[in-house]
This record gives structure tokens, sequence and C-alpha cells, in this order.
């Protein structure tokens, strides 16, 4: 399918204005209806507008594409702001946005570097083989007939965020409180105006090459004069993603040795460079026949504060030692819990605070966490937040937290996916 990204303001608003209404209207009518269904009816109720709201949210952010998809994709990963099945849906993004047409992909690349694609690599495939929400990925050689990854952005994605940012607070209002929605939609609008500049990208792809000393992980090299702020052009990681890597069913070893790798690459980005690969997609990690890891898309990469990584790795070991005072007390420090509260309020979040903290400890309590044997490790997490939702105003919603709890826990998911077994103690956090 051939799509070009709607990016007039009108286009994009009656998109977008299409979409609210019939997720309004369906939440709307079941808020009607709740008050005269029984308890188990009302959940039913509650569960079937959800998912037909997460299926016309997925068809109105897939029109629209570009930014409004990417942060719809980020927010899924955020288990706890947006229901399951609105996550479920989203998900499906990563592989089905339409590519844009090969007439399009030619004028792209003529008018970043100055010739069309045929005189400017020995070889350039015109179909993409591999999308995403703010471009897509083409195979081609240079004259040396060297692979080549040739990433071309949509035309004029960077022109959308701000109003993209005013879409999907239209569009996900019934689906996720106001005040953990709006600095949550700042946070990624401010990685996204990011992301959106190939030459940044390319100068993320050049640090973690120079400064991340990893055995295991592999990055590419960027071809600077193949290169442009709408144009990435980086050497080929040789390899398969790491969901369909899954597919032929490795052995538990290969399963395990991928996953620590993963882990380990989070915690030297973290620790050691206060710096993190914050789009735990799948499709960005490319395994290699020797069970080496390619880390690829460097769009999506957080700069962390050296203090508030001190207080993340300081809250990582309270919980690893069950320290539940400390946990609270780092809690308040690190803006995700206030100082003020009634004493009943603050005792209820002080319940929340100790099994949350338990939770995330059981990563820790033994040598090896084998996710295999305990196949319900997330959902278990789920279920905390799921009974505390009556003291979510409670919370507080920090910034900071944002990619990084995403990157994390996104890794989780991918563990639990994989029945891996893991090595969570570590010289920072034990």
């Amino acid at each position: 399918m051939n799509a070009d990204l709607p990016i007039g303001k009108i286009g994009r608003v009656l998109t977008s204005g299409h979409t609210a209404a019939k997720i309004g209207g369906r939440m709307l009518s079941y808020y009607t209806k709740r008050p005269f269904l029984s308890a188990d009816a009302r959940q039913q109720a509650r569960q079937a507008a959800t998912q037909k709201s997460a299926e016309t949210l997925f068809q109105g952010l897939s029109l629209l594409r570009g930014t409004a998809l990417k942060m719809a994709q980020q927010l899924s990963l955020e288990t706890d702001l947006l229901p399951e099945s609105a996550c479920r849906e989203l998900a499906k993004a990563y592989h089905q946005v339409p590519p844009i047409n090969r007439a399009l992909v030619r004028k792209v690349v003529g008018k970043a570097l100055g010739k069309p694609p045929e005189a400017v690599f020995r070889r350039f495939d015109l179909t993409a083989f591999a999308a995403a929400s703010l471009g897509q990925v083409h195979y081609a050689e240079d004259q040396d007939n060297q692979p080549l990854a040739v990433k071309i952005q949509y035309p004029g994605i960077a022109q959308t965020i701000a109003g993209d940012v005013s879409l999907l607070r239209q569009l996900l209002w019934p689906l996720i409180q106001r005040d953990q929605l709006i600095p949550t939609l700042n946070e990624v609008a401010a990685r996204l105006t990011e992301e959106v500049d190939y030459l940044k990208e390319a100068e993320q792809v050049a640090y973690f090459a120079d400064r991340l000393k990893l055995a295991d992980v592999r990055t590419p090299t960027v071809k600077p004069h193949l290169s442009s702020s709408t144009v990435l052009c980086t050497t080929m990681m040789p390899g398969r993603p790491l969901d369909i890597w899954l597919k032929d069913n490795p052995c538990q070893a290969d399963r395990d040795r991928i996953a620590q790798t993963l882990h380990n690459l989070f915690l030297t980005g973290l620790y050691e460079l206060n710096l993190i690969h914050a789009d735990p997609n799948p499709g960005n990690f490319i395994i290699g026949d020797d069970l080496t890891v390619g880390l690829v898309d460097f769009g999506c990469v957080k700069q962390l504060k050296p203090d508030f990584v001190e207080g993340c790795r300081q809250l990582a070991a309270a919980s690893a030692h069950h320290d539940k005072d400390a946990y609270f007390r780092l809690m308040i420090t690190l803006g995700l819990l206030p100082r003020d509260l009634a004493k009943a309020q603050m005792d209820a979040v002080r319940a929340v605070s100790d099994d949350m903290g338990d939770w995330f400890g059981r990563l820790y309590a033994n040598e090896i966490f084998d996710f295999s044997a305990t196949p319900d490790f997330i959902a278990d997490g789920k279920a905390i937040l799921r009974h505390s939702h009556h003291l979510r105003q409670h919370f507080k919603m920090n910034p900071e937290f944002i990619f990084m709890d995403r990157t994390r826990y996104g890794l989780l998911r991918l563990f639990e996916t994989m029945g891996a077994r893991v090595k969570f103690r570590n010289p920072y956090e034990w």
C-alpha cells in the first residue's frame, strides 16, 4: 500500500477529530450504561469499549502516521498509562505502517543528497525493507559493493510535532488521565524533535560506537557523505531482528545469552554513559549468527543527569535489598511522591510503594531470575498498579523517568516473552 503523509493541518485535524469522536462516543456510551450494570457486566462492558476504542485509535493513527503514531507507539510501552488492548493494537504499528511511494522516495533522496539514488549508489532498492513511523529503511550498496541501510524521513514530518501533541491530547483523553498524559506527551515531543534530525542521530551512533565497549554488541558505521538531516546512511547490520529470530524457537541458552547482553547494554549505558538507547523495540536488536546483538535506530536516545542516575541506582539497590524505608524516601526525593500528604493518605501510598519495591526486588532475590518459571512477573506489577488506581492522584510524574522506565520495563517485557534467565545482580545496584 502506498500513502502520502497527511501533513496538512486541516487534513490531520479532520482525521484526528473523527477518531476522537468515535473513541469518545464509545466511552461515553459505556459510562452511561455503567450504573445499571452488575460488577461483572461493568467489567465486560469496559473491556469491550476499550478494545473497540483501541482498534479505532490504531486505525486513526495509522492514517495520520508521522509523529502522532510515533508518540502513541512510545506510550504503548507505558503499560500503566494505556489499557492493555490499546497497547496490543499500537504494537502492530511497528510493522504495519504503509510505505511512501517510490517516486517520493527518489524525490527525498535527490533533494537531500543532490542527486537521485541511482546516481549516488551502485544499487538502491526503491522498496523499503523496514518501515517506522518517522521514516523507512532501504537496502543499498555503495560503489565498493558494501551493503548499506539508508533511512529516509517522511516529507514534512518535522512540521507535524507540535500539532500532533495537541491532536494526541484530544485522542487519548478518554483513555489516560490528564495529569499523567500532559508531561508524558511533552517529554516524548522533546525527544521526537531530536529524532527528526538525522545529523543528530548520526552523532549518537558515533558516540555509542566510540564509548560503548561491549564485546557482544555491534554498532553501525555512519557514511557522512551519504547522509543529511533527512537521509541517514549506515553500514548494514547482518542478522535478523529479535522478533524474527525468536520465531525459529532458539534454545534456552541462546535466549539467555541475548537477554543478558541486552540487560548489560542497558546497565552500561545508564551507569557508565548516563545515556540510554531508549527504544526497546525488538526490531532495533539485530541478532547475528554469532549471537552478537547489532544495535540500530539511534534516534530515540535519552541523556540523563548524573544526580538522577545516582538516585535511580539507589532506588534499585533499596529494592534489591528490601530496604523499604530507603525506597520510600527515594520515591519522594526523585519527585514521584509528594511530601505533604495527610497521614492516612501517606500510609496508603506507602503501602503501594512497599509493594512496588518488593515486586521489583524479586529480580535480585537469586543469582538468576528465571522468566520462564515466573511468567506472570509483569502481570503482578501491573496488578499492583491496578489495585492502587484510586491513589493515582497522589502520585506525581517526573518526566525524567518516562524514557528510563520505558526502556527498563520494555526490556523486562522482552525477557518475559523470551522466557529468558537473566542475572540482575550487578556491581552498580547490588
